[in-house]
């Protein structure tokens, strides 16, 4: 593999990773500066988007704008400058951790809704792993964890599979919206896990995806993927947070467009990505380039089900895809590895 030393430090990157980490920086400079954009130009809309009542003092929230967009720059900055990026990822990262704890003491203590959850999704928990592992570049453990990026992805996808059968099924797919209103009512906590698992299942396949494009010559490629698996998981913790944070409320309107969001729109973009890898893959040949096909078929089966929304579609297109998936993880790690 081709490799390129960040200059002026003893940090040593292949070139296919320094380029994700220069996009993955880029992103949240980019969510950061929008974010402190709409708090300054329009601080009661964040309040109104999420049934909360306004702040007596809104130029409080827009200060806190100006404070984002401050990071923004910061990242735009790291993903300049690589070689002098890990005291700010650092800091970012610590903030990241820090802000989802004061989240749930808020939410706890009634000082803000659960549905407020979108934003520390965003805001922090989906950063988690990218910046975990620039700040464990070099490192021994930081190589582990990326050659184990295939497994984690199968056995996290199993988990959230299980979780879908075990707990959430009951929800998404009742016929009578006050049923699943009222098993989501009296399941709340486990409801909530279930679909947090699912959340870990996207931010674990879109790092097996950049496993996979480090892997292949054609560079280009392998970004052009990651990107669009990036589109897909912005889509897929939408649906998730909608799942987490509103329902029951609106149980048939909010369900439909959360399948609509997760089982149409990110699993078919995931889909498109795994069939970009899959071409620039010349290696994959015989029964598991057969396998691989088997499983993007499954995908765009379930994509067309969800938007048509047909219920016995999405559960058989769901199973087929889960048992066809995650041992084909395993079966890519072990061709590829």
């Amino acid at each position: 593999m081709v490799r390129v030393r960040v200059p002026c430090s003893s940090l040593t990157i292949d070139s296919h990773r320094a380029r994700l980490y220069r996009l993955i920086f880029s992103l949240a400079a980019a969510y950061n500066v929008g974010l402190g954009l709409w708090a300054v130009l329009a601080p009661n809309s964040f309040f109104d988007l999420f049934q909360m009542a306004r702040p007596r003092y809104p130029s409080i929230w827009s200060t806190l704008g100006l404070v984002l967009g401050l990071y923004g720059a910061l990242y735009l900055y790291a993903a300049i400058h690589l070689e002098r990026a890990r005291p700010i990822i650092a800091v970012g990262l610590a903030g990241k951790i820090l802000g989802p704890i004061g989240w749930i003491l808020t939410v706890h203590g009634g000082g803000l809704p659960i549905r407020t959850f979108p934003l520390i999704a965003f805001d922090d928990i989906v950063w988690w792993l990218p910046f975990g592992l620039f700040l464990l570049e070099g490192s021994a453990f930081g190589r582990r964890l990326r050659a184990l990026a295939p497994l984690a992805c199968a056995i996290v996808n199993f988990i959230a599979a299980g979780a879908l059968l075990l707990v959430l099924r009951s929800g998404v797919t009742a016929s009578d919206p006050g049923a699943g209103a009222s098993y989501i009512s009296q399941n709340a906590l486990i409801w909530r896990l279930g679909w947090g698992t699912w959340i870990g299942a996207a931010v674990s396949l879109v790092a097996f995806y950049a496993w996979w494009g480090s892997r292949i010559e054609r560079w280009r490629l392998a970004i052009g993927a990651f990107v669009i698996a990036t589109v897909g998981i912005a889509c897929d913790i939408t649906a998730e947070s909608l799942f987490i944070g509103w329902l029951p409320k609106d149980f048939e309107s909010i369900s439909r467009v959360a399948t609509v969001l997760t089982g149409g729109a990110a699993n078919g973009l995931y889909t498109v990505a795994g069939v970009m890898l899959t071409i620039a893959t010349p290696t994959l040949r015989g029964r598991l380039l057969a396998w691989t096909w088997a499983v993007w078929a499954a995908g765009f089966l379930l994509s067309a089900f969800s938007l048509l929304g047909i219920i016995p579609g999405i559960a058989a297109s769901t199973g087929a895809l889960f048992i066809l998936f995650c041992p084909w993880c395993v079966a890519i790690w072990r061709k590829m590895r």
